[in-house]
């Protein structure tokens, strides 16, 4: 990887970012960036799902190899500590199109559609229609909004350049039709329908356009459209559904990961729900992903199958990358990469996301300027920042239906400046809040129940210091940050239902 700068903290309590260098750009990346906010940059956004924060090597070691990310990681700045305003797709993705935190939206839950809700955030301007209503021309590939409420957004993109997940008119096999093709054998069920998965024969996702997954397919409209000059500038987002459940990829992907050589993760430990309020393991283990993985001998082989789809993905990223660089659009196009949520592998008895915790709230980020000096930076950022970044690096003025609840990013990643960040906070369930900042994570639940974090001495937030009097202050300063009023929930769409309400008894007594 190509030597890049470092962002530190500063000293300061407003924990802020450190300049990158001293050293100015040459004249030549200077003239072609221009003033700051002068340039009306083409956007490339490509999302993926469900990924593992820690399942890639950049700047850290892996299981996994993601070349592709490290080819992200050499153009921009790579954020290693980005962290979502929700562990889950809805919510997540909500906060990223609107720039609006859940505490304020009322979304908090997959079965929320902000779009069909009786309040402010159904008609706000969006990230693609900010983008739209200024011009552009702007598409939507793949999982954009989250994949139930897709069509509720239509009238953010260009006509013609909007095509869904799993919409039958837009896919060749939606996920569950690509179970079907599935070698032989080698379908392997899960805890819950919606987990299953098995390999696809070895010639699929290469040349033959009858045996391509969805995926593929949005990556190749993805490079059509970079590879085409375009009278206007444009906003492209390309949404990967893997890694994704289901873990359902070519024969090659799983033959890069044999079951039996697998470990269990580094960060697992047995009786690491021991120390935890109600709520955290009631969180941890009300699905039962974990207690059915591990009753049916399935653990190693779940992580090859969510190692071959991060290894699919990440293959896929890098042909829309290389259609990027080798096209007419490479010095015009800013590229953002992120994933929606992390992922537990089991770590606290626990898959999937939905939890506050840092392996559930730490994303992948990444935002690349043509011209600007590759960095990384450590300072926690949030996803709730896309929005205001992109809307200040392509000139285009804020909306006038709300306020964002983020912090422009766009002097750090295009001049390596100093910007105030404060700490993150991240929220799942109305009034159930996690705050991380450079040093600490603290959550507090809706009955008052806590859990706090030192990540300078336990990275794998194995020790839960809430009851340390030493920590008091930690707890007050932080807490002191925690939204101060929750909005009610978003109506809930065909049956949906707030989870900790749901099962308030078993949750929180």
């Amino acid at each position: 990887m190509k030597r890049t700068t470092r962002i530190r903290l500063g000293v300061t309590l407003a924990f802020v970012v450190a300049a990158a260098s001293t050293t100015g750009r040459p004249a030549t990346a200077a003239e072609e960036l221009g003033p700051p906010g002068s340039r009306r940059w083409n956007v490339l956004l490509v999302i993926i799902d469900d990924h593992g924060a820690q399942l890639h090597d950049v700047f850290q070691q892996s299981p996994v190899a993601t070349p592709s990310l490290r080819r992200i990681a050499e153009r921009g700045t790579w954020f290693t500590r980005a962290y979502v305003a929700a562990p889950a797709c809805c919510p997540s993705r909500t906060a990223l199109l609107t720039g609006v935190h859940p505490a304020r939206s009322g979304v908090y839950y997959n079965s929320q559609a902000y779009r069909r809700a009786s309040t402010f955030i159904a008609d706000v301007t969006t990230l693609p229609g900010l983008f739209k209503a200024a011009g552009y021309l702007t598409a939507g590939y793949g999982k954009i909004a989250h994949n139930r409420f897709l069509a509720d957004d239509v009238d953010d993109y260009t006509a013609g350049y909007y095509k869904m997940l799993n919409r039958p008119q837009d896919v060749t096999f939606t996920d569950a039709q690509l179970l079907k093709q599935i070698v032989p054998g080698s379908e392997t069920r899960m805890w819950t329908d919606a987990w299953n998965y098995g390999m696809l024969p070895d010639d699929w996702d290469r040349d033959d356009p009858k045996k391509l997954q969805q995926d593929t397919e949005q990556a190749n409209r993805t490079i059509a459209l970079l590879q085409e000059r375009h009278e206007r500038p444009f906003f492209v987002a390309c949404g990967f559904w893997r890694p994704h459940v289901s873990w359902t990829v070519a024969k090659r992907y799983f033959d890069r990961f044999p079951a039996e050589l697998q470990t269990i993760p580094q960060s697992y430990k047995p009786d690491d729900l021991a120390d935890l309020p109600k709520p955290a393991r009631w969180l941890a283990t009300h699905r039962g992903e974990h207690a059915s993985i591990t009753a049916h001998d399935q653990w190693k082989k779940s992580l090859q199958a969510y190692y071959a789809s991060i290894a699919y993905v990440d293959e896929q990223i890098g042909r829309v990358l290389d259609a990027l660089d080798e096209g007419p659009n490479a010095k015009d196009t800013v590229v953002v990469f992120l994933s929606d949520n992390g992922f537990h592998t089991g770590e606290k008895d626990h898959w999937s996301k939905f939890y506050l915790s840092e392996l559930a709230c730490r994303v992948v980020f990444s935002v690349s300027v043509p011209g600007a000096k590759p960095q990384r930076c450590d300072v926690p950022v949030s996803l709730l920042d896309v929005y205001p970044t992109l809307a200040s690096l392509c000139s285009l003025s804020l909306p006038t239906t709300h306020p964002l609840d983020g912090v422009d990013l766009a002097p750090v990643v295009r001049d390596g400046a100093a910007v105030a960040r404060p700490p993150v906070t991240s929220t799942y369930g109305r009034g159930c809040h996690s705050i991380r900042d450079a040093r600490y994570r603290y959550t507090r639940y809706r009955n008052g129940d806590e859990e706090l974090y030192d990540h300078d001495v336990d990275p794998h937030e194995w020790t839960n210091l809430a009851g340390d009097p030493q920590l008091g202050a930690v707890k007050t300063r932080l807490g002191a940050l925690l939204p101060q009023v929750d909005a009610a929930d978003v109506e809930m769409v065909g049956g949906g239902v707030d989870e900790f309400n749901a099962w308030s008894d078993e949750a929180f007594r």
